[in-house]
């Protein structure tokens, strides 16, 4: 039998759908291994039980980035209207543990005066999720991350600020496809998220870019279009 392409997609989107689930729960058992000191583990047992769930959650977030672009491509955003700060304190706390596993502070500057947008939630909890976490990877242990709200041109804006420099000629390189600015090939990630994190902001009909700032920092800012209302 000879599947068309849009059949070959759908059956890869369900193959994605149905590895998800094993994948989060092997993420979990091993975070609990791990963290729990009830269980004891020389240091050869421990770094292969860090090596397993490190190919987890890359597999992991390979697997959410495929659905976020079958996503996309199919038109699936389920626009609603949303206020900003909570999107935020959800991403903010989901990596509450990796800031404190890295000693790093984030520090949230809200300046909007009209903080309700429509947008699909689940999808820009990722991309706030993907901007922090390379911040995170990309900054020094004890460093300060600033992620800043406002409003300009009647848009939402949301940046991300680390330590850091971009070292593409093009900065705006970093937007595409399986390129990483990784240098520990340990810790690299496919190279999608920031790919699939402009797709996302640009179906939202926004824009998504990247800086270099003087001192050597960085900055990642988004928009989206704000609703002005008095929710």
């Amino acid at each position: 039998m000879v599947y068309t392409q849009a059949q070959n997609g759908n059956i890869v989107e369900n193959l994605a759908h149905d590895l998800k689930s094993p994948i989060f729960s092997q993420i979990s058992a091993l975070n609990i291994l791990l963290k729990d000191k009830s269980f004891y583990f020389n240091e050869t047992q421990r770094e292969l039980l860090n090596g397993i769930l490190s190919s987890n959650i890359y597999m992991r977030d390979l697997v959410l980035n495929m659905l976020s672009n079958f996503k996309m491509k199919n038109s699936k955003i389920k626009p609603e209207v949303c206020e900003i700060e909570n999107t935020i304190n959800f991403a903010a706390k989901s990596l509450n543990h990796i800031f404190k596993d890295n000693n790093q502070i984030l520090k949230i500057k809200n300046s909007c005066k009209s903080p309700y947008a429509e947008y699909d939630e689940i999808e820009i909890k990722r991309v706030l999720i993907n901007l922090l976490s390379n911040a995170i990877k990309y900054s020094n242990k004890g460093s300060e991350i600033i992620l800043e709200t406002y409003n300009q041109n009647g848009n939402l804006v949301v940046s991300v600020i680390n330590k850091g420099q971009i070292s593409c000629k093009d900065p705006n390189d970093v937007f595409k496809p399986y390129l990483t600015n990784c240098k520990d090939s340990t810790k690299c990630s496919n190279g999608l998220g920031l790919y699939i994190s402009k797709q996302i902001i640009e179906a939202h009909f926004g824009t998504l870019k990247v800086e270099n700032l003087k001192d050597n920092y960085v900055k990642f800012s988004f928009t989206i279009p704000v609703i002005n209302t008095n929710l």
